[in-house]
């Protein structure tokens, strides 16, 4: 019998690459569920899944969830970031019908304070994730690797430097321009320093032998949640983490937009995520399809 799968935002960009690679395994029957019943039913149409029109800040959230009898909720609609009040409703909801949880959360916030659902979980025998995503599963798996030996750790950064042509979709624009501007705690030498969103630049280039180059791209500081959780669980005496955008023209217009922020004119740019991603789109002939990732580790083995 196969397991019920139902993916919260499964009609989005990251959202669909999932249901999309669920779905053509017979052992999963997927379901694409969100608040746009009419997106979820073109995107299954000719795809083994189904669609299924579920809002989340319903009332009766945890009763439609039951009614799909899930094996596993995976909720993929972020923005995570704006999630203030009861941020873990869908996780308290699929934890009540027997079901088990993921989600693919880029906030540190959000996804540290996963842990208050961990009794819960281990008295109903499930299982209860968060930030299954690039950062921090991907990034904290490559720490782990490089950390090996290592006595103390001085330094772990990461880097993400997608291509221009990668497909984005509006909750990841609100999640970047949201930051911009905002103070930005980083943990720099044993503390906490504040640094500011989308600042900091740096120019990266990743060379991968037998990969196209990504050169010159530019890199600035943003959350993520290797920012709150790596600290504490490896040690680290500072963390940094890093985005940049494909174009410079996307990239340095940010941080010009992100001016006002810094000096209090306004609260921040995410009204504006719309027509930024429209813009965008507009832009996605230009630039190159190739982008990466770096995990960089310093610090000190046992020899010294």
């Amino acid at each position: 019998m196969s397991k019920t799968i139902l993916i919260i935002g499964g009609y989005g960009v990251f959202g669909g690459k999932l249901a999309d690679a669920l779905s053509a395994d017979p052992a999963f029957d997927v379901i694409v569920a969100g608040r746009s019943l009419s997106s979820a039913e073109r995107f299954c149409e000719g795809k083994s899944c189904r669609p299924l029109l579920l809002d989340t800040a319903a009332p009766d959230l945890a009763a439609a969830l039951a009614r799909a009898r899930p094996f596993i909720v995976v909720d993929a609609s972020g923005p995570f970031q704006t999630r203030r009040d009861a941020p873990y409703r869908v996780a308290e909801a699929a934890l009540a019908c027997g079901a088990h949880y993921l989600d693919l959360s880029d906030d540190g916030a959000f996804t540290a304070g996963i842990d208050t659902l961990n009794d819960a979980a281990i008295e109903r025998g499930l299982t209860v994730l968060s930030g299954v995503s690039s950062v921090p599963a991907l990034s904290s798996a490559a720490v782990v690797q490089l950390a090996e030996g290592f006595t103390t750790i001085d330094h772990i950064e990461s880097v993400i430097l997608p291509g221009n042509r990668a497909p984005r979709g509006l909750s990841v624009v609100r999640a970047i321009v949201g930051q911009a501007g905002q103070p930005l705690p980083l943990w720099r030498a044993g503390r906490f320093e504040s640094a500011t969103g989308w600042g900091e630049r740096r120019t990266i280039t990743l060379d991968i032998p037998g990969e196209p180059p990504v050169r010159n791209r530019w890199a600035s500081l943003i959350g993520a949640p290797d920012l709150t959780l790596f600290p504490q669980h490896f040690h680290a005496r500072s963390v940094s983490f890093r985005a940049g955008l494909d174009l410079k023209l996307m990239h340095g217009g940010l941080a010009l937009l992100s001016l006002p922020v810094r000096w209090g004119l306004i609260r921040n740019l995410s009204p504006l995520a719309p027509a930024l991603k429209w813009m965008a789109d507009r832009l996605e002939p230009f630039g190159s399809s190739t982008g990466g990732m770096r995990v960089s580790v310093s610090g000190r083995t046992g020899d010294g």
